[in-house]
């Protein structure tokens, strides 16, 4: 477990994503002007894009060591890599809800959903992909959806476009668990030898 805690760095990813979450409160509603491709501009915010960082940093801090390595230890790792996510999405969540029950506006709930979202399609991408290229797919989420998750003349987001809905959308936010819980079993029950397989049979 210590060994496990070090290679993970987790105190500081615990810190970095805290500190990214009260980024998120502070300065989320920050509007970026990104174009969209339906023809004019989607309100874009900052809150869209600060939350990719927790997932990006769990990425990073959970693929140090060769996946082949990994695979032949006795304790499963992946597993405690997968509940660290959850971890750390449940307590970004419950952080950005305290800062709206003590007066953040509903900022703060699309803070919680979106780190969220991109945990979740952290934890799908990882085994499929590797954590490199898992790592850039889900930083490229955010900016897909401001060019192309708007509907024409950029009047609302498309129902896909989890990100670009208000935080207080009940449909976003249920399928932001569905998408985090959906990741997390697919991440915890995967064989270790399928990790990044698909990756390497694409390119072979």
């Amino acid at each position: 477990m210590n060994w496990w805690l070090k290679s993970r760095a987790v105190l500081t990813l615990a810190g970095c994503t805290v500190l990214m979450t009260l980024a998120g409160l502070a300065f989320g509603s920050t509007e970026l002007p990104l174009p969209a491709l339906t023809g004019g501009s989607g309100r874009f915010l900052l809150a869209g894009l600060t939350p990719v960082l927790p997932a990006v940093l769990w990425l990073n801090s959970t693929g140090r060591v060769g996946p082949h390595t990994e695979s032949t230890a006795v304790r499963a790792v992946a597993r405690w890599d997968t509940a660290l996510a959850t971890g750390l999405a449940t307590a970004v969540l419950a952080l950005t809800l305290v800062g709206h029950l003590l007066g953040a506006d509903v900022i703060a709930l699309t803070v919680g959903r979106n780190t969220i979202v991109f945990i979740g399609i952290a934890l799908v991408l990882e085994p499929l992909a590797g954590h490199r290229s898992a790592a850039v797919l889900t930083s490229v989420v955010p900016l897909f959806c401001a060019a192309a998750g708007w509907r024409s003349g950029g009047v609302g987001a498309e129902p896909w476009a989890l990100i670009l809905h208000p935080g207080n959308s009940v449909p976003a936010f249920a399928a932001s668990l569905t998408l985090l819980a959906a990741g997390a079993v697919f991440s915890f029950v995967r064989p270790f030898g399928t990790r990044a397989s698909w990756l390497r049979e694409a390119t072979a």
